[in-house]
């Protein structure tokens, strides 16, 4: 689905102010972080990192972050990815475990060595030099840049990609690739599983162990960050917006996000900004 305002592929060279604290954050993409000065601590769910010169942050597009900096100037690139770009592009499963998967080792902040940094300092500046001027294609050219950085970090750091060889880890992402093209419609894991030939009990074991949380916490997850971004981007009606999500019953989609955000969807919208 597209959103006027929000881009599918972004990417931005900036320096952020010593802060006396952030409120954690939520963002609708997924993400990519390469610091270049400075130093800060970086909070995403329940882990807490230290980020300096030449570490490579890579944020899920469901994951709650936030940081405080500790050095200035504290100088990153930014790249944010949508959703479908991710999925449509990445065919490898190595590749795009980097996003998508969370198992309990998982290492959000990866520390380059300085070959390794001087590598994929370049492929940042010119992905911000594309979203900078955006000319004809500039989005699958930027794409080219993602890719590349990834294959080079896999060259090198292979240890930091969650991805399994076998069946049931190719599942998985077939699972979350699906969720991604059919979160406004009906979905269960008994219908998916049946699709893919695999147990539906041994699938949801392998979804919650590789990607984090279980299928059904992933979609619900999912769907809000669909709907924040209709909240944010449309004049949709909060009973339009739950339809669009997959939600046939508004009520049972405010009670859902109130949960979640602990606000109402009404009350995001009036009080939210959208931050990249």
């Amino acid at each position: 689905m597209n959103y006027t305002h929000l881009p599918s592929i972004s990417c931005y060279y900036s320096e952020r102010p010593l802060p006396s604290h952030t409120d954690a954050e939520a963002h609708f993409e997924y993400e990519m972080l390469l610091i270049t000065e400075g130093e800060a601590t970086f909070f995403i769910n329940h882990k807490s990192y230290q980020i300096r010169e030449k570490c490579l942050v890579f944020v899920n597009r469901l994951d709650r972050h936030s940081l405080i900096v500790t050095k200035e100037p504290y100088k990153r690139y930014v790249t944010t990815i949508s959703s479908d770009l991710i999925m449509a592009n990445i065919k490898e499963m190595e590749l795009i475990s980097i996003f998508i998967q969370r198992p309990k080792n998982f290492q959000h902040v990866i520390p380059l060595d300085t070959t390794t940094y001087h590598a994929l300092l370049p492929l940042f500046q010119n992905l911000q030099k594309e979203y900078s001027c955006r000319l004809p294609f500039y989005v699958s050219k930027s794409m080219t840049y993602v890719i590349s950085i990834l294959i080079d970090l896999y060259r090198t750091c292979p240890q930091y990609f969650p991805a399994q060889t076998g069946n049931i880890s190719s599942a998985v992402v077939h699972v979350q690739k699906y969720v991604n093209d059919h979160y406004d419609e009906k979905i269960t894991l008994h219908e998916i599983a049946n699709k893919l030939f695999i147990n539906k009990h041994a699938l949801s074991l392998a979804f919650k162990e590789i990607v984090g949380i279980s299928f059904r916490e992933y979609l619900v997850l999912f769907r809000l960050t669909e709907a924040k971004k209709l909240l944010l981007s449309s004049d949709l009606s909060i009973s339009d917006i739950a339809e669009k999500v997959g939600y046939v019953n508004v009520n049972n989609f405010i009670r859902i996000f109130k949960e979640k955000e602990n606000i109402t969807p009404l009350q995001f919208r009036k009080q939210s900004g959208y931050l990249i």
